[in-house]
C-alpha cells in the first residue's frame, strides 16, 4: 500500500542495525505498525511481534501479516458457498504447480472477489465513484470494491471464514483498491481525471502468511498498549513525522477496513471523511510529539529502544536526543543513518517545495533497562 511513512525499502537498514547491535530476538512492540512491514520484518527474522496503531487498517494489516501464521483450508466456505466451490475446483484441476495446495486455494478465492462474484453496487459505489461526485475509483472497480467487502462481511457472519481467513482477505481487497485507487498516493484529494492506475480492474491477491506464532495485534494507543504487555525485549517506535493527520490522509482504507453494515458511516466535506471517530495523533505536533515519546518510554517495559525517524522530522535531533537519553539505563544514546530517496505524495507546487529528493532516515538506540 502506498503510504507516508511506510518502511518497506528501509527494512534491510532496520534489520542491519538490530544485528549490529547484538539484540537477539525475542519479544517485540511494534508501537506504529502502519502497514504493518516492519513488523512483518521483525517476524521473519524470528521475533514475536506485539504491533499496535490507532487505524483499523492497520490492525487489518496486523492480523493478516504479523498475526496469521498458516493459510486458512477454506472448507467451511466451500461448503457453505457453492460459488466459491466451484471456483475452488477449478482452481484444483488447474495443472499450473503454484494453483496447488492451499496456496492455489488462497488465490482462487482472491480471484474469485476479484472478477468472478456477482457485482453488487454499495456505499463506495454511492460514495467514492462518479455517481457521488468523487472520482477515487471508477464505478466499476468501486462496484467490485462493494462487492467483495460485502461478501467478506457475510462470509464471516456466517461462520464460513475464521478470523485468520478474513483479515488475509481483508488485507488483499485494502491493497488492491489502494493500486487502483485515483490519487497521488494519500486520500486527502482525489484526482480530476482518470489516472492510468485507476482504469485498470481490481485485483484481489492475497499474501499467504509467515509461519511463526505468538504474534498479536492491538488496535489502540501505544502507550496504553506498551503499559499492558509489560516487560518485553525490544520496543521499536516509528511514530508520524509530520503535521498530517493518518485519519484524514487514509480515510478511504479506514472505511474499507471498518465497514458500513453495521453503522452507516457520516461523511462530511469534497473528499468524504469520517464525519464521527477521527482520530487525531498528538504526535503530528512538535509539542505533542515530544510529550507523547517522554509517555511512551516511561510506560514502556522493554529493554532495547529502536526509534525511527526522518531528518526532516518535527522533532529536532537535539529534542529526541534528550528525550530517550532521560529514560536510557546509561543517559547513552546510539545514531544510525540512512539517505534515501523521498516519498512523494505529490509534486512541487504553489504551497509545496520539497527540499531535495533525498533524506536520511534515523535509527536512535538506548538500552532502558
Amino acid at each position: 500500500m502506498r503510504y507516508i511513512g511506510n518502511k518497506t525499502r528501509l527494512l534491510p537498514f532496520i534489520v542491519r542495525t538490530l544485528r549490529r547491535l547484538a539484540i537477539a530476538p525475542g519479544m517485540a512492540h511494534d508501537a506504529f505498525a502502519g502497514t504493518a512491514a516492519v513488523g512483518r520484518a521483525l517476524k521473519e527474522e524470528g521475533w514475536q511481534v506485539a504491533s499496535s496503531d490507532l487505524m483499523t487498517y492497520s490492525y487489518v494489516f496486523q492480523r493478516a501479516y504479523v498475526v496469521a501464521s498458516r493459510i486458512p483450508s477454506f472448507a467451511r466456505l466451500a461448503a457453505g458457498d457453492a460459488d466459491v466451490r466451484r471456483a475452488l475446483r477449478a482452481a484444483t484441476r488447474a495443472s499450473v504447480r503454484e494453483r496447488a495446495g492451499r496456496k492455489g486455494r488462497l488465490a482462487a478465492i482472491g480471484e474469485y472477489l476479484s472478477f468472478r462474484a456477482v457485482p453488487r453496487p454499495g456505499f463506495l459505489t454511492r460514495h467514492f465513484a462518479p455517481g457521488g461526485d468523487r472520482m477515487y475509483f471508477t464505478e466499476e472497480n468501486a462496484i467490485r470494491v462493494d462487492t467483495a467487502r460485502a461478501l467478506l462481511h457475510r462470509w464471516r457472519l456466517d461462520g464460513l471464514v475464521d478470523d485468520d481467513a478474513y483479515f488475509l482477505l481483508l488485507a488483499a481487497v485494502i491493497e488492491g483498491a489502494d493500486r487502483v485507487a485515483n490519487t497521488a498516493g494519500v486520500y486527502a484529494a482525489f484526482i480530476k481525471q482518470w489516472q492510468p492506475n485507476a482504469r485498470r480492474p481490481l485485483v484481489v491477491a492475497p499474501e499467504a502468511p509467515l509461519p511463526g506464532k505468538g504474534s498479536s495485534a492491538h488496535l489502540g494507543d501505544a502507550s496504553a498498549v506498551a503499559g499492558a504487555l509489560g516487560p518485553i525485549d525490544l520496543l521499536y517506535v516509528d511514530p508520524p513525522y509530520n503535521a498530517r493527520q493518518y485519519a484524514g490522509y487514509y480515510h478511504v482504507p479506514e472505511l474499507i477496513a471498518r465497514g458500513w453494515f453495521d453503522d452507516v458511516p457520516v461523511l462530511r466535506g469534497k473528499t468524504g471523511l469520517i464525519a464521527d471517530g477521527a482520530l487525531r495523533s498528538e504526535w503530528c505536533s512538535a509539542r505533542g510529539a515530544e510529550r507523547a515519546l517522554a509517555g511512551l518510554l516511561e510506560a514502556t517495559g522493554a529493554r532495547h529502544l529502536l526509534v525511527s525517524y526522518n531528518s526532516e522530522g518535527l522533532l529536532s535531533d537535539r529534542v529526541l536526543r534528550r528525550a530517550i537519553s532521560a529514560a536510557a539505563v546509561d543517559g547513552r544514546v546510539r545514531r544510525f543513518a540512512l539517505r534515501y530517496k523521498r516519498y512523494r505524495a505529490d509534486r512541487d507546487r504553489v504551497g509545496r517545495r520539497y527540499k531535495g529528493d533525498e533524506v536520511r532516515e534515523l535509527l536512535y538506540y538506548a538500552r532502558l533497562r
